[in-house]
């Protein structure tokens, strides 16, 4: 392998979405409208929690598994802000603007819950992302279970069960 791969495989990437040929969409996110920011925000975290689903079933890449998790939780909050209100995908430059939308606007009751995901993601995300810590297979199918959890609580809370591809997987 030389360099001369490394630069065609970019120059092809960067030839396709400049073209705006990049292939058959994901089956799983097909069913989306293009311009329907909340249904892509839901179409993400269905194909995460799928993908983790997959994962979960005959292999041990934890890290996968937490890190598609803490994804699918966050973009599940975003699909949750950008359905309900009137905010857009665009409004959140960085993970902590979506946990604080989502924290105060109560959804959760007065439990806490994006505060203290949002705690743990910032002390913890990266120290597994980076392999400092290792997530162990109660970890990460716990990590799952509170992303899949949360996932469905949104969508019962939004009334988006007809929108939600999860019953696809």
């Amino acid at each position: 392998m030389g360099l001369s791969e490394v630069v065609d495989a970019l120059a092809r990437v960067e030839r396709l979405v400049e073209d705006g040929e990049t292939g058959p969409a994901q089956d799983s996110l097909s069913w989306q409208r293009g311009g329907d920011d909340a249904d892509i925000q839901l179409g993400k975290a269905c194909a995460m929690l799928g993908t983790c689903r997959q994962l979960r079933e005959g292999t041990n890449n934890y890290v996968s598994i937490v890190k598609l998790s803490f994804n699918a939780i966050e973009r599940s909050f975003q699909f949750y802000l950008v359905d309900m209100t009137a905010a857009e995908s665009t409004d959140y430059r960085n993970h902590a603007e979506v946990f604080d939308d989502i924290a105060a606007r109560n959804i959760f009751s007065d439990e806490g819950i994006a505060s203290r995901i949002d705690a743990f993601r910032s002390e913890h995300r990266s120290r597994f992302y980076y392999d400092i810590d290792r997530p162990g297979r109660d970890f990460a199918m716990a990590m799952y279970e509170l992303a899949e959890k949360i996932h469905q609580y949104l969508v019962e809370f939004a009334d988006a069960h007809s929108r939600c591809s999860c019953e696809m997987y």
